[in-house]
């Protein structure tokens, strides 16, 4: 079924920041998302006219005492049109302040802006020279900006392909500015679009706002920068950030969007300069505003609402506003697949010859992250940790926003986090609030892959409610896969206190680990001082339910499992309803014949649902099946844990068309349930390999498979 998505857009008439400055916002409300219209294109509307400059400022000489005084539109076009004669000019890094607010173009007009060219465009400061100065907006307001553009020759970079008030900031400072009714939309490949810079390198942008609109095609968009690096920080975004394929001239490639900026990375990097330590990162900035993507061809593609990617520092953010990606209906990957990232914070955390550790600290989310495919995180979409030499640490985070993908998984902090590098990635005191009820969501983590390095999970706790139509669901991590032979994966003092309902697996702390270990690999997992209080249900005829862990398939791989609790119940709700599908198949010749069945199981464990083939580190594994189960060299060892919640399941029930002889007969043949107060079911053919210590529980039996010994 299509889902129609309807996006609100900000409406209000002043937006305080939290410096106290403010910006005017339009007062108009769009019915439908511009994703839903197609309305992303360039638009012939004839050729640019620019303001006729004014031949000098109104004062001062330029330094920091006596700044460059700008108090019309002539005089600041005067500035962009110095530094685009000369690219040595002195001007490029003199002081400047405003000393009255400017009108650029006449306002009246600005919704129709997209299809009638207002009387003037901006030609952006630092075209051809970045600037280095400092540009104090002294509180005022820039209206009007207009700059409509389409790059048809942008075979290299250079800063024709930016746009914004400036074009290029190197070393520079903007601040205390607010630009209201903005309208840019840039044609090109590799464009960097924002409302105060489209490039700001190693730039402090301080106190700042934007009410507008930016559109785009390739390359990176921002409310206040397209690409920065440097300090971003008391700076608010009020309006729309929005790129698509181009549907006229068929351009497509890659587009990063975020309320702040498009791409945010390090000040240090291939420089170094030591002094870019001084830089703050983005800080204690806001999004109110929508930021939308449409897919088209592109083959890579992030949103957030304050980043759409990042590789250094944010922290003290948050987004109210609307991130929405939605894959063009010819382009839409497959469920479970996809290339887009958007995040309440930032929609990538690619960590890679960065120059710095990563950080996402002290955010939150409280707006609206939805994707038609996408991984989706209320603060980062996907985290990728590729650089042996920098860490990642996402810290003291909130989502209490709606967070949604119809096709793909999300999550309330991360949809996706991939550590390729031998280093470690921290998410710690992080916190999900709202809940999910529709497709695949986890509470602080959907899938974590790992090749190397090491993944603490600390401090976390989710309290939405989460009904899952997926495989696996589970309050903190619900997914491991694809993992290499030399990694650390640690969870601690996390929690859930939600309902949780899936159609498939279900952890209270972590769903569904999988690895197949090699001979010489070197890992290790651990869910250490873990609590669930949700209950937890599952629709499946065959799965795991975990009060803690659902199934527990690092096959090879020291586990320990310490100081657990769970007081959830744990049940399966519906039963195998056996037909007569379900023993005759049809042959070659279209005739009923005996059906080869496969065995259903729900297997249930007040601490963990399953555990896979494990082996014992030092116990020959050629002794008799069942002996010795709480040796101390165990592969898993499960110590202090308790369970006070109880557990059940529904029995198969006989359908039409099977006799009851039947019926009883494949029941016992093909079905089976393990329920235990620890642990609901061992495959492993050594029945010994786990060691319990110390474990309570208030069931009858401690392991729910009658076949292996119990626990002493």
């Amino acid at each position: 079924m299509k889902k129609k998505w309807i996006t609100a857009v900000l409406c209000l008439s002043v937006l305080t920041t939290t410096t106290g400055t403010f910006v005017k916002a339009d007062d108009t409300v769009q019915e439908e998302s511009i994703l839903e219209k197609y309305e992303h294109q360039h638009r012939e509307v004839g050729e640019a006219v620019y303001r006729k400059a004014a031949s000098a400022f109104s004062g001062g000489d330029g330094s920091e005492s006596a700044p460059y005084e700008i108090s019309s539109a002539e005089e600041l076009q005067y500035l962009a049109n110095l530094l685009a004669e000369d690219a040595l000019n002195d001007y490029r890094g003199k002081h400047y302040i405003l000393t009255a607010d400017i009108s650029l173009n006449d306002v009246s007009n600005y919704k129709n802006w997209g299809e009638e060219r207002p009387a003037y465009d901006w030609k952006p400061i630092g075209t051809e020279a970045a600037f280095t100065g400092v540009f104090d907006g002294n509180g005022h307001v820039i209206s009007g900006l207009y700059l409509n553009r389409d790059i048809e020759e942008s075979n290299e970079e250079d800063s024709s392909d930016y746009g914004g008030l400036f074009a290029s900031v190197y070393q520079g400072t903007i601040k205390n500015l607010n630009l209201t009714e903005v309208y840019i939309e840039v044609s090109g490949e590799r464009s960097r679009v924002g409302g105060i810079a489209g490039m700001a390198s190693k730039t402090q942008i301080l106190d700042c706002t934007v009410d507008g609109k930016l559109i785009g095609y390739d390359g990176y968009y921002g409310g206040i920068a397209g690409s920065a690096s440097g300090t971003i920080s008391g700076c608010a975004f009020a309006g729309t950030v929005s790129a698509a394929k181009n549907l006229q001239n068929g351009q497509s490639g890659q587009a990063y969007l975020g309320g702040i900026a498009g791409d945010f990375s390090s000040a240090i990097v291939g420089t170094g300069d030591e002094s870019a330590d001084a830089f703050e990162g983005i800080t204690n900035c806001i999004n109110k505003g929508t930021i939308e993507v449409e897919n088209g061809c592109q083959s890579a593609l992030a949103a957030g609402g304050i980043a759409g990617t990042n590789s250094a520092r944010i922290t003290g953010c948050t987004n109210e506003g609307t991130v929405e990606a939605k894959a063009a209906a010819e382009e839409r990957e497959e469920p479970g697949t996809s290339a887009l990232s958007i995040g309440g914070i930032a929609g990538s955390f690619v960590v890679a010859v960065l120059g710095e550790d990563g950080v996402i600290r002290d955010c939150e989310n409280t707006g609206t992250v939805v994707a038609d495919s996408a991984n989706t995180g209320g603060i980062v979409g996907t985290i990728d940790l590729a650089d042996p030499r920098y860490a990642v640490t996402i810290e003291n985070c909130k989502n209490t926003g709606k967070v949604f993908s119809a096709n793909h998984y999300y999550a309330g902090i991360a949809a996706d986090a991939g550590v390729k590098a031998d280093n470690t990635l921290t998410i710690a005191n992080c916190t999900n609030e709202a809940d999910f009820t529709e497709g695949e969501g986890a509470g602080i983590v959907y899938e974590l892959v790992m090749q190397k390095g090491k993944v603490l999970l600390s401090g976390n706790a989710n309290h939405g409610k989460i009904l899952s139509s997926g495989q696996n669901a589970a309050g903190i991590l619900c997914y491991t896969a694809n993992m290499g032979d030399d990694w650390q994966l640690d969870l601690e003092n996390c929690e859930n206190t939600a309902d949780i309902t899936s159609e498939g697996n279900v952890g209270g702390i972590a769903g569904f680990t999988a690895y197949y270990k090699t001979d010489t690999a070197a890992t290790s997992f651990s869910i250490l001082n873990c609590k669930n209080s949700g209950n937890l249900s599952s629709s499946t005829t065959n799965g795991y339910i975990g009060g803690i862990l659902a199934v527990d398939g690092f096959m090879q791989t020291q586990t320990v499992m310490d100081g657990c609790e769970n007081s959830g119940k744990i049940s399966f709700t519906d039963p195998w309803v056996m037909g007569e599908t379900d023993l005759k198949t049809e042959n070659d010749e279209g005739e009923k014949e005996d059906a080869s069945l496969f065995t259903l199981s729900v297997m249930g464990g007040g601490i963990v649902g399953r555990i896979g083939e494990a082996v014992l580190l030092s116990v020959d594994a050629d002794q008799p099946d069942g002996q010795e189960i709480n040796k101390k060299d165990a592969l898993v060892r499960i110590s202090n844990c308790v369970n006070t919640g109880d557990l059940s399941y529904e029995k198969p029930k006989k359908g039409d068309g099977v006799t009851e002889e039947e019926f009883q007969k494949a029941a016992e043949t093909y079905w089976k349930a393990s329920m235990g107060g620890i642990l609901g079911d061992c495959s492993c053919t050594n029945g010994y390999s786990v060691n319990f210590e110390n474990c309570t529980y208030h069931t009858e039996r401690g392991i729910g498979n009658t076949e292996l010994p119990d626990i002493e």
